[in-house]
């Protein structure tokens, strides 16, 4: 256990308090969540209802002071919720060697807010707090593409970026999400997981893990942990592709819908098309139309996604057979993290795909030798269920 020297929050400003959210504080930062909106002409906004700490609570860290999920929220004298982010602190490796590292999240700022350039100067100080209390000195993060806004203000080197952390780009990719049309036949040689298999799994994981640039530490009893905690999420989830008696390549898919929720506010302009287009298709062939503007996407992550030399066609098998298996809960989609460059693009030829790009980052204060480090890979360590 790091023992934690003393903290400079809560923070005072003249125009908000930077403290760490509390329970009582869901309430608040659900509301908040709920109204901010990602624009463009596809409008959502993702829902943390009703316990915006489920989903942190799924995130497994090291023993550090303060526990491996920590979020700052911001609120105005008046008390109005303003602003969160949340660190989440994990166990990575990094050159075969088991470091700390974190993931930088749940990032939100009610608009209309007017104290932005000095919420953002507390930046600095909440990571220099996070690497003497917990170790963590490099950090990953996500951002969309298309959100020029948040590229500009976190990434760009103008001067209002002068002693803010540095960010490198890590792993453009692509959210590839694959629509559930007619039915599909699963591929013969994948095979659901028993309860014998999850020696063999853990093991697999925990090998990839530590290929992987950051990747995550399967050497303990994570898995045992996520299968504890994750809601509907079971050791049967996992479909197995073996080669001459080895796993080559596995995933298990999760629906996030009790922890996280995507709905639906409005199509516009191009996606205005697009669903017609979908919607007149589904009431031909029967498959589901696009949600209406106040419902939610219903899609399932592809999880714990390990294919072995990144060959396209064990994971155009087990993306079959988890559409095939999934195929009447009537889901819009199956979504995996395909990074750009990587071969397992070639996997999802034939299928009907939704890309949307994003690309992970890696975060570090300026001046640390982290930050002048390239982490740029094809293989990152990046769970984007828990995101």
């Amino acid at each position: 256990m790091i023992e934690a020297p003393a903290s400079p929050f809560p923070f005072e400003h003249p125009r908000f308090r930077l403290d760490r959210a509390r329970p009582e504080d869901n309430a608040d930062i659900c509301r908040l969540f709920r109204e901010v909106h990602v624009s463009g002409d596809l409008e959502v906004n993702q829902e943390r209802d009703p316990d915006f700490f489920g989903l942190q609570r799924m995130h497994h860290g090291p023993d550090v002071a303060g526990g491996p999920v920590t979020t700052w929220l911001a609120r105005e004298p008046d008390g109005r919720a303003v602003a969160i982010g949340s660190v989440i602190v994990r166990d990575g490796w990094l050159d075969g060697t088991r470091v700390r590292t974190g993931y930088l999240c749940d990032l939100r700022v009610r608009p209309g807010f007017r104290g932005g350039l000095a919420l953002a100067a507390c930046y600095p100080r909440v990571l220099d707090h996070l690497a003497r209390t917990t170790g963590a000195e490099v950090f990953t993060t996500v951002i969309f593409d298309d959100n020029e806004m948040a590229r500009k203000v976190l990434s760009g080197n103008g001067a209002a970026r002068r002693g803010q952390p540095v960010y490198r780009p890590m792993t453009p990719f692509e959210m590839t999400s694959v629509q559930t049309t007619w039915r599909r036949r699963a591929p013969a040689r994948v095979v659901a997981a028993t309860a014998g298999d999850r020696d063999e799994i853990a093991d697999f994981l925990a090998r990839r893990g530590q290929e992987r640039v950051l990747g995550e530490d399967f050497t303990g009893d994570l898995l045992d942990r996520r299968l504890a905690d994750w809601p509907g999420f079971a050791l049967t989830d996992f479909l197995l592709v073996r080669e001459e008696g080895r796993l080559v390549g596995c995933c298990a898919p999760w629906d996030t819908g009790a922890v996280k929720r995507t709905r639906v506010l409005g199509y516009h302009g191009q996606m205005a098309w697009v669903k017609r287009g979908f919607d007149l298709g589904a009431f031909l062939i029967r498959y589901p139309p696009l949600p209406p503007a106040g419902e939610c996407f219903r899609f399932a992550f592809l999880t714990h996604l390990e294919v072995v030399d990144d060959r396209p066609d064990v994971l155009r098998d087990l993306v079959l057979a988890a559409y095939a298996r999934l195929y009447d809960r009537r889901l819009h989609f199956l979504s995996a993290l395909v990074p750009r460059g990587s071969p397992l693009a070639g996997a999802f030829r034939g299928l009907t795909v939704q890309r949307t790009a994003m690309t992970l980052y890696t975060v570090a204060l300026r001046g640390s030798p982290l930050a002048e480090r390239s982490f740029a890979t094809t293989r990152p360590g990046f769970e984007m269920a828990l995101s």
